[in-house]
């Protein structure tokens, strides 16, 4: 007979790994930009394509439609912004409790997984959001911003994965 693992304590240390793979992801976003900038001279600034309009901060933007949408009254910047980092850091929350229901029907080795993991959220954002207008699609931007966005995915991704491994070793 198969020990399957306890659903709630699955999605519990899912989400964990998932904010610990949000955390992980959000710093690489905020600090490799300027380090390739300065050890290669290359620009990370994405640029939106001409005739897009495509907002600045896509969370933010977010949370500013799904007050309007929802609460039929419109977010304060401020307000949009604390939203917008409220809807990143739960989605990727919630992509940690899909990866621990995933991964203890699957047990793929967790590097595995993770590239797995990684490389699906990252095809998921790269499809969502240029089909909601709020980033412009991978090939609207220059390949280096693109390989960027795929390497904090998999950043994401392996974190979550190694995250979650180290809270279920001892299962």
């Amino acid at each position: 007979m198969t020990d399957y693992p306890n659903p709630l304590a699955v999605a519990a240390k899912g989400a964990l790994a998932g904010a610990v793979g949000t955390a992980a992801i959000t710093l690489a976003m905020q600090k490799v930009p300027a380090l390739i900038e300065r050890r290669f001279d290359i620009s990370m600034t994405p640029e939106p394509p001409p005739d897009a309009d495509i907002p600045e901060d896509p969370r933010a933007e977010l949370a500013g439609r799904v007050a309007t949408g929802v609460l039929e009254r419109p977010l304060p910047e401020e307000g949009k912004v604390t939203a917008g980092q409220a809807i990143h850091w739960s989605y990727g929350t919630l992509w940690g409790v899909v990866y621990g229901i995933l991964h203890s029907g699957l047990r793929l080795p967790a590097l595995v997984h993770g590239m797995l993991f990684g490389s699906v959220v990252g095809a998921v954002a790269s499809t969502v959001l240029p089909a909601m207008g709020l980033a412009p699609s991978p090939t609207e931007q220059p390949k280096r911003i693109s390989a960027a966005q795929v390497g904090y995915h998999l950043v994401f991704g392996w974190t979550t994965a190694l995250t979650f491994w180290l809270l279920t070793l001892r299962d």
